[in-house]
């Protein structure tokens, strides 16, 4: 199986097709490409963007608690290496089975900011077939932009939840740390959730 996806590309073509969709972003890497993104499609600074520094293995739960707060779509970009961490909360998804959350998954097969250390992904665990045996209604993968971006697409229109695990692969280059302040981040989120009739954070 050749991996032609790159994490950027992915998420410029969620928040290209999100609207105003709340986007829980993974640690490290993820949240900084995700900053970045916003700047370089000039809609930064995004309020429904959740950074979740310094919370390894907390992104997709996070995005949980807020799906069952709102109507509107929630998505979490997790990763493969952070997802394995608390992996229970995949069971607890499945079971609560919240209809407007969209967890994607980039799946890299390693932990790439610590040594390139390989996960359990890179042997034989298969995150859609763990995703689909604890209840998700709709589990894809994709190896390329093209099976993401249609996959995505169809995604925001399905009643979840829904698993995206995208197989990406590492260029070696991470971006600039941003100047994101965890507290501030929570305070302008929760404000922009608020301003909204339908949330009820």
């Amino acid at each position: 199986m050749e991996v032609k996806l790159l994490r950027y590309d992915l998420m410029k073509n969620i928040l290209q097709n999100s609207e105003n969709s709340p986007i829980i972003s993974n640690l490290g890497p993820t949240s900084d490409e995700l900053w970045h993104l916003t700047k370089e499609l000039e809609i930064h600074p995004r309020e429904r963007n959740f950074y979740t520094y310094g919370s390894m293995g907390l992104c997709s739960s996070i995005a949980l608690g807020i799906s069952i707060n709102t109507t509107e779509k929630v998505i979490s970009i997790d990763g493969d290496g952070s997802l394995l961490m608390n992996l229970g909360t995949l069971s607890t998804i499945g079971r609560i089975s919240p209809a407007n959350l969209i967890i994607v998954v980039c799946d890299n097969e390693m932990w790439a900011q610590t040594g390139y250390q390989p996960t359990a992904t890179a042997f034989n665990t298969d995150l859609e077939k763990v995703a689909k045996s604890c209840g998700f209604k709709n589990t894809f993968k994709c190896t390329n932009i093209n099976e993401f971006k249609n996959t995505f697409s169809k995604s925001l229109n399905l009643n979840g939840p829904t698993m995206i695990v995208a197989k990406t692969k590492e260029t070696g280059e991470f971006p600039e740390v941003t100047p994101v302040e965890p507290e501030f981040t929570v305070y302008r989120f929760r404000n922009s959730m608020m301003n909204n009739n339908e949330a009820k954070l």
